[in-house]
C-alpha cells in the first residue's frame, strides 16, 4: 500500500515534532494545567471537532499524526479521554445549546470533560452496559460503576454512558449523559495508569440529572458511541506507532555504544536479526494503523472492523517492540533513568486500552468464521483432510 501525508498533514507532524521536542521532557512533565493550555495555543485541542463548531474538522489520519507525535515523546495528557472521547461525542450527540455551551471553552482549554464508559469485568469497549438510567419525573437517575475513565480526575464535567431500561438485553439502547463530578451521589477515586496518566474509578448512586443533561435527542446513541470508541482506538494505535519507532532508534543507539568483547553489541547477527525484525513490527503496525484511518476517513460501514483490525496487529506489535527493546538494554532498561522504560510502560498499558488485544484478535475470529470466508481460503483448504460440503456448520 502506497501511503503518504498531505502538505498539510506534514506540517502539523513536522510542528508537533519541533515543539515537542524543544517543550516537552518525559522525564520532567510540564505542569497539567500549563499543558493543555500548550495544547490549545497549537490549535491541538480543536483539531478533531466539527469546523461549524470553530474546530479544524480533522480526519483519522491528522489525528493520529498528531498522536504518532504524542508517543514518540512519551506525552502523558489526557488528550485521548478528553478530545478524541468526550469532546468528539459530545459534538456528534450533543444539542446545539450543549455544544454552544461547552465546546467553545474546552478548544480553549478553559474547561475539560471526560468520558466514563468502562465498568468492572466490562472493557470490551462495544458490550452492553450495565450502569442503567432511569425515567424519574422530568429527569434520570443514574446508578452504576465505571473504572479508569482517563481524564475524569480533575474534569469539569463527565459523559457517562448507560444502557435504558425496558430494552433488549443482548442489544440495549444507550443514552449519554452530562454529569457534574460534584452531583449529590457521585464519588470518584483517582488513580495513575500504568503509563503514568491520570484516571478515575467513579461510583454512582441514584444520581439524579436533569433531562436537558442527555445529550442530543436520539433514541439510541450506540452506533455514534461505538464509531468514536473505535476511531478513538484507531488513533491509540499511531501513538503505538510512534511509541514503538522511537523504542526502536534508542535500541539502536544503545547497541552501536554498549560494547562487549572488544565491539559494540550492534555487530553481533543475533543482535542485528532482533533489531530488523523490531523494525519489521514497527513498519507492519503503522502500515495497520494507516489502512485503519484511510478506512475510518473514508466512510467505511465498518469502522469497529478496522479498529479490531488495527488493535489485533498493533497490539501484538507493540507488545514484542516494547519486550526486545527492554531486554536488549539488558537490566538497566526497566530502570527509571532510562527513557525506554516509559515507552515500555506506554506500550504496556497500550495492551488494555480500548479492549485488549487478546479481545479485538478473538472478535476478528469470530466475525470470519460467521461469514464463511474461511471456506474460500486455499491454505485452510489444502489443510483439510474432507471435502468442505461434509464438514460439520460452523457455530460461533
Amino acid at each position: 500500500m502506497h501511503f503518504s501525508l498531505t502538505e498539510e498533514q506534514q506540517l502539523l507532524e513536522s510542528s508537533a515534532l519541533a515543539f515537542l521536542a524543544k517543550e516537552y521532557d518525559p522525564q520532567a512533565p510540564v505542569a497539567a494545567p500549563e499543558l493543555w493550555q500548550h495544547f490549545a495555543d497549537m490549535g491541538w485541542l480543536a483539531l478533531p471537532l466539527p469546523e461549524a463548531d470553530g474546530g479544524f474538522d480533522g480526519g483519522a489520519v491528522e489525528t493520529g499524526v498528531l498522536m504518532r507525535a504524542f508517543g514518540r515523546h512519551q506525552v502523558i495528557a489526557p488528550y485521548y479521554g478528553c478530545i478524541l472521547l468526550a469532546a468528539r461525542l459530545l459534538a456528534e450527540l450533543g444539542t446545539a445549546d450543549q455544544r454552544e455551551a461547552w465546546l467553545p471553552a474546552l478548544m480553549a482549554g478553559e474547561k475539560r470533560i471526560a468520558l466514563a464508559h468502562d465498568e468492572p469485568h466490562r472493557h470490551a469497549p462495544w458490550a452492553p452496559r450495565q450502569t442503567c438510567a432511569v425515567r424519574e419525573g422530568d429527569g434520570w437517575r443514574l446508578t452504576g460503576v465505571k473504572v479508569l475513565a482517563a481524564g475524569a480526575d480533575g474534569a469539569d464535567a463527565l459523559l457517562v454512558s448507560a444502557r435504558l431500561p425496558d430494552t433488549d438485553a443482548s442489544q440495549p439502547t444507550h443514552a449519554v449523559f452530562l454529569v457534574s463530578p460534584t452531583s449529590l451521589g457521585v464519588s470518584s477515586h483517582a488513580c495513575r495508569t500504568a503509563d503514568g496518566g491520570s484516571a478515575a474509578d467513579l461510583y454512582l448512586e441514584g444520581v439524579h440529572v436533569s433531562d436537558d443533561a442527555r445529550l442530543g435527542t436520539a433514541d439510541d446513541a450506540t452506533p455514534v458511541l461505538h464509531r468514536i470508541l473505535a476511531e478513538g482506538l484507531i488513533a491509540l494505535c499511531w501513538e503505538a506507532c510512534g511509541a514503538m519507532q522511537a523504542a526502536l532508534e534508542q535500541t539502536v543507539t544503545y547497541t552501536s555504544q554498549r560494547e562487549q568483547f572488544g565491539q559494540s553489541i550492534s555487530r553481533f547477527q543475533v543482535v542485528q536479526h532482533r533489531l530488523a525484525e523490531m523494525a519489521v513490527c514497527c513498519e507492519e503496525a503503522l502500515a495497520a494503523s494507516e489502512l485503519a484511518a484511510l478506512r475510518a476517513d473514508g466512510g467505511a460501514a465498518d469502522v469497529l472492523a478496522a479498529a479490531s483490525m488495527a488493535k489485533s496487529k498493533v497490539g501484538r506489535a507493540a507488545r514484542y517492540v516494547a519486550q526486545e527493546a527492554v531486554q536488549l538494554h539488558g537490566a538497566m532498561g526497566v530502570s527509571e533513568e532510562m527513557p525506554v522504560a516509559g515507552l515500555f510502560r506506554k506500550l504496556t498499558a497500550f495492551q488494555q486500552q480500548g479492549g485488549a488485544t487478546a479481545w479485538h484478535s478473538a472478535q476478528l475470529g469470530r466475525r470470519l468464521l460467521e461469514s464463511d470466508a474461511w471456506r474460500d481460503s486455499q491454505t485452510l483448504l489444502s489443510a483439510r483432510s474432507v471435502p468442505v460440503s461434509s464438514a460439520a456448520p460452523v457455530t460461533a
